[in-house]
């Protein structure tokens, strides 16, 4: 639930990112004026420009609003821990496709934008450094998790089949030349999936992009992403770690789980309170194993709030 009305910053700059994707969808970045995403806001065009300082910044500032939208479904769903990781991977494709569906106006646009002004659009050097490599970092750990270790070497080759696969499903959805049902389209990719990831096992042939290239660029570039986890990916760490740690006494791993267990029920409150989430921070805090996780679930759960109060 998103409050269009609110006196808070956060809440006027949800207002304003609702209302140029809006315009942007149905008349495109280019034919959008500041002007008229002021009118459409209530505010004045000075107001808005406290907020934005310029078109650029806004339409960027759309693009990752939608990014964070997605990836925080997404999130949800690896929080589901009765799901076997492969209905995980499908469930996490299915997001994808509703929300392409969804926002499909607006990508459109976006896309015609970056065509007409050629290298002038939206720049894709300024999205969040390091998320690819932490994207094929988790996803080569949903690939072992559904596969078993044996498939980490093809993770590469089979994070570029899946997303070539997907994008040729989603033109069908573009063009609206066909009417398909985006669930049997999710476990229909995964099905495919299933079975080049069963091949290259079983004929143990070299990848096409070998681990050697790839993993060394992926350590590298995580860096960069780390500061920016979602708040749920760090809980899933730090309950991993103290679930297999082989020093801690068995009440504070229990006590531990239950802080983890009540920051996921907090994080995911209309207004999640911040006395509840330090509380439970400092809880974890008496694990020293986890520390360096901890820290960062502060500072990214400090941040991640400013944008959700």
């Amino acid at each position: 639930m998103i409050l269009l009305l609110s006196n808070s910053t956060t809440d006027k700059k949800k207002h304003i990112l609702i209302a140029a994707l809006q315009l942007f969808s149905t008349k495109g970045p280019a034919a959008t004026s500041m002007q008229e995403i002021a009118e459409l806001c209530g505010i004045s065009k000075g107001t808005l420009y406290l907020h934005y300082k310029s078109k650029e910044e806004l339409q960027e500032s759309v693009v990752s609003y939608c990014i964070q939208t997605i990836y925080d479904k997404i999130a949800v769903v690896e929080r589901e821990r009765e799901l076997p990781p492969r209905d995980k991977l499908r469930r996490q494709i299915e997001i994808l496709l509703e929300n392409f569906l969804e926002l499909r106006e607006f990508f459109i646009a976006q896309m015609l934008d970056m065509a007409n002004r050629g290298d002038k659009g939206f720049p894709l050097e300024k999205w969040p450094e390091g998320m690819l490599a932490h994207a094929m970092k988790l996803f080569s750990q949903k690939m072992v998790d559904i596969y078993g270790p044996e498939v980490l070497p093809y993770s590469v080759d089979l994070a570029l089949q899946l997303h070539s696969m997907m994008g040729s499903y989603l033109k069908l959805i573009v063009t609206e030349l066909l009417s398909i049902h985006l669930h049997r389209m999710a476990e229909y990719l995964v099905e495919t999936l299933d079975i080049i990831a069963e091949a290259k096992i079983r004929d143990q042939r070299e990848p096409f992009i070998p681990k050697d290239l790839w993993l060394p660029w992926m350590e590298e570039n995580l860096h960069k992403y780390d500061s920016k986890k979602h708040p749920l990916f760090l809980i899933k760490e730090i309950r991993h770690a103290v679930r297999n740690s082989d020093v801690l006494e068995e009440r504070l791993r229990e006590d531990t789980l239950d802080s983890l267990s009540i920051l996921e029920d907090e994080f995911f409150e209309l207004k999640p309170r911040r006395a509840i989430i330090l509380g439970m921070i400092a809880n974890l805090k008496q694990v020293t194993d986890v520390q360096e996780l901890v820290q960062e679930l502060q500072q990214v759960f400090d941040m991640y709030l400013k944008w959700r109060d």
